[in-house]
This record gives structure tokens, C-alpha cells and sequence, in this order.
């Protein structure tokens, strides 16, 4: 007698939507920002992948300079960061537009740092999370991004985890580039993670796969950490 399985399995995920690409980006934000607005979740998935498409692989976002990304795209694309089907491309498209200086006073003002912040937390330490930790760190060259980012009371603690688990070395340089800002601009984020513990993470990733860019920014932030605890950090492990 043959016995049923009583194990449910979940369906497999929906395959993604076939490949669009517009070359023009105005035209682009323009049907990326009407299928954002319908509030179906087809026309969201499709506008996600739109977007990749049309500005990660071909020269829209570099020919459009004199375009900023609409508030309601920007909007759309920060709203996917948690959705675990749609991290991954989002995650590419904020990264392409966040490239494009144009736009990230535009994401600042969308709360493209929290919502950075919030996702981090529950990404990896892959792919997807170093192309969000990349976006973050040109988001703080905006001044009201980095005192956001400063201000936010999860950046601290959440910051040396993520350092924990960075798996990339790009992805490292990042995190490093980004306590840099936090810990360089004093204020209320210092007291969220003890420096010590800053510290020893931000070593221990010199230590292991790091950038030579990478090391020279944890070298710095080292720096940084020993005049905030005014000489009293204990530094002694040496770092090649």
C-alpha cells in the first residue's frame, strides 16, 4: 500500500516577467511611474524589471542625466526592498539610480535610508546585500542622508552584524565606508554599538578579504574610533 504524503511543499516561484527595455528615460519613468500607480502587484513586478533591464544593462541611465527619477518611482522601488521575491532587482535598481548623482537627493527625500537600514537586516551577507550596502554609502555623499543615517537607532548595532556576516569584498569595503560616516560625525548613533566592538569588526574584516580601498577606509575609521575614546581604544592587533 502506497502512503501519501502529508509534506507540503510550496509552489515554485513565478517565473519573472519577459524582458522590456526602454533606451529613453524619460520615457521609461513614464511607464514605470504608470505601472507603479495601478496598485497591481503584476504591474509592480513588472515595472521592477523594467527598470533593471533598462538601467543596469544598457546606457539609459548614463544618456539621462538632465532626468531625475520621479518621487512616485523612486517610491515604488524602495517599496520592494523587503519583498523577498523583488529584493534582488530592486536592489540593482536603486543601486543604478543612486550611481546617477541626480537622484539621490530624490531617494533621501523618499526615506531611501531607512528603508536601506530596515531591508539590511534581514538580507544575507550576498550579492543583495552589498548592492544595498553600496547604494546606502552614496546616499550619505547627500548631507541630510548621512545625519539621517547617523540618526537612525538601529544603524549601530545592526551595522557591526552586517560587518559579522558580509560574505563579499566589496561588500565589506562598503560597511567599512559606512560606519566611517556613521562614527565620523559623532552625535547619538556613537552611543548604539560600543566603539571596541566597532573596532574589532571593522580589524577582523581587514584581516580577511578586503580591498586595498577597503583597508585604507578601516584604517581611517580606526583612526576616527581612537580619537573618539580619546586614545584610550585598544588597538594592538595589527592589521597587514
Amino acid at each position: 500500500m502506497v502512503q501519501e504524503s502529508t509534506q507540503f511543499q510550496l509552489p515554485p516561484a513565478p517565473p519573472p516577467p519577459p524582458v522590456i527595455v526602454i533606451s529613453d528615460i524619460h520615457e521609461l519613468f513614464h511607464v514605470a511611474e504608470l505601472q507603479l500607480s495601478t496598485g497591481d502587484e503584476s504591474d509592480k513586478i513588472k515595472a521592477i524589471y523594467m527598470l533593471q533591464h533598462s538601467l543596469v544593462n544598457t546606457r539609459a541611465a548614463m544618456d539621462g542625466g538632465a532626468c531625475v527619477c520621479p518621487p512616485a518611482v523612486m517610491r515604488g522601488v524602495l517599496g520592494c526592498l523587503k519583498n523577498k521575491e523583488l529584493a534582488k532587482p530592486a536592489t540593482k535598481v536603486l543601486l543604478a539610480l543612486c550611481l546617477r548623482e541626480c537622484d539621490r537627493r530624490v531617494a533621501v527625500e523618499e526615506g531611501a535610508v531607512g528603508k536601506v537600514v530596515e531591508a539590511l537586516v534581514d538580507l544575507d551577507g550576498g550579492a543583495v546585500a552589498e548592492r544595498a550596502l553600496a547604494a546606502l554609502e552614496l546616499l550619505c555623499t547627500v548631507a541630510e542622508g548621512a545625519a539621517e543615517l547617523r540618526a537612525h537607532a538601529l544603524v549601530g548595532p545592526m551595522m557591526v552584524e552586517v560587518m559579522r556576516r558580509m560574505e563579499t569584498t566589496r561588500g565589506r569595503e562598503n560597511a567599512i565606508g559606512i560606519l566611517a560616516v556613521i562614527y565620523s560625525g559623532g552625535g547619538d548613533a556613537v552611543g548604539f554599538a560600543p566603539q571596541e566592538e566597532v573596532a574589532r569588526v571593522v580589524m577582523l574584516a581587514m584581516q580577511g578579504d578586503c580591498s586595498a580601498r577597503g583597508k585604507r577606509k578601516g584604517a581611517q575609521l580606526l583612526k576616527v574610533l581612537q580619537e573618539n575614546e580619546n586614545e584610550r581604544l585598544d588597538l594592538t592587533q595589527e592589521v597587514e
